[in-house]
């Protein structure tokens, strides 16, 4: 007797056309139980505005189609997507396990939003964090059941997968992204160290009240393998952060550690999970501009350093980091609510 598929729902607010996440890394002969999978994707990108509408869109066709034919699980992917698939779908009407997957705030929302928010994340089965920090976090803010919140790993390809063409010559440090980032103390930095090059590539509102020195140069919105590519060719790669409870820039992080930069990034939550101070990476006190150019000028005095921290956070993104290890962990999960019973 051939056992029945375990049917999967798929929706998120991915930009990428398509986007399947890891569906076809999985393939079509992974079977949990003697069980394929068979999957429909959601997406809540769209024309529309106000955004909403297209996310309630997209709930609303899942919540049609499960009425139809139940699904075993769904998979939303970020808050506002497991919001909206709990407030128009609620996967549990039709018997379906729920799994939030990269629960991440950049700000944490407030007043009813926090209220409406919490009370959709405590319907979810599960909720997937990439932090320790956030763990703790997220439970006590938003009332979840600790157990519900586990931990995932941040599991991605390399940003690229070929070296790319130098843009800029001679040595520099490298600095890209936008989310939470504490820019303000890269130009104190940069000030600190008139005689090194330092280069950004952020977004126009992320230097906006900001005067950057002659030696910081700031490029905007270059894409995507070209900003990759400044920071594959830098000396070392910056992430600084706004506050230590700021739980962002693994984006940045984990994709330069591909790539075998040499980092310094703000002792921010979660940062330590990923980057080992003096073995994979440097890390500094938040808002603390001479601890950042005092990193600097440290990487700057010891080549060999900064190769060093490269390779071996390339070893740990490769170990510990890749797209398998993401398949692994959603394995796992399969294979515990759907497995042998």
């Amino acid at each position: 007797m051939t056992e029945p598929p375990i049917r999967i729902a798929s929706i998120s607010n991915n930009p990428r056309p398509g986007w399947a996440w890891i569906r076809d890394l999985m393939g079509p002969d992974f079977t949990v139980a003697g069980r394929p999978l068979d999957w429909r994707i959601y997406s809540m990108r769209g024309a529309s505005r106000p955004e909403a509408l297209n996310r309630w869109r997209a709930a609303r066709a899942l919540a049609r189609d499960a009425a139809a034919e139940p699904f075993d699980l769904v998979v939303s992917h970020g808050p506002w997507a497991t919001a909206w698939t709990e407030w128009v779908a609620s996967p549990k009407k039709t018997g379906a396990r729920h799994f939030a997957f990269a629960l991440n705030f950049t700000d944490l929302p407030t007043g009813p939003r926090k209220a409406m928010m919490a009370r959709a994340f405590r319907q979810a089965d599960a909720l997937a964090v990439f932090t320790d920090a956030e763990q703790r976090l997220y439970a006590d803010y938003f009332k979840l059941r600790p157990e519900t919140l586990i931990r995932a790993p941040w599991g991605v390809a390399p940003p690229v997968s070929a070296e790319q063409p130098r843009l800029i010559e001679g040595p520099y440090f490298a600095a890209l992204g936008g989310e939470a980032r504490d820019y303000a103390v890269l130009c104190e930095a940069a000030r600190a160290l008139p005689d090194t090059r330092f280069v950004a590539v952020a977004r126009p509102h992320s230097f906006e009240g900001l005067d950057p020195p002659a030696n910081l140069e700031v490029r905007f919105n270059l894409p995507f393998d070209e900003a990759w590519g400044v920071v594959q060719h830098a000396t070392a790669a910056l992430v600084p952060l706004r506050s230590r409870e700021t739980p962002c820039g693994l984006v940045t992080l984990v994709g330069a550690m591909h790539l075998g930069k040499a980092q310094i990034v703000t002792d921010a939550a979660g940062a330590a999970d990923y980057l080992k101070d003096g073995e994979t990476g440097l890390l500094v006190p938040p808002g603390d501009a001479g601890a950042l150019a005092a990193a600097i000028g440290r990487l700057q005095a010891d080549p060999a350093l900064a190769a060093r921290l490269g390779a071996a956070a390339k070893a740990e993104a490769s170990a510990h980091c890749s797209e398998a290890a993401t398949v692994d962990f959603f394995a796992g999960l399969l294979a515990r609510w759907f497995g042998e019973k």
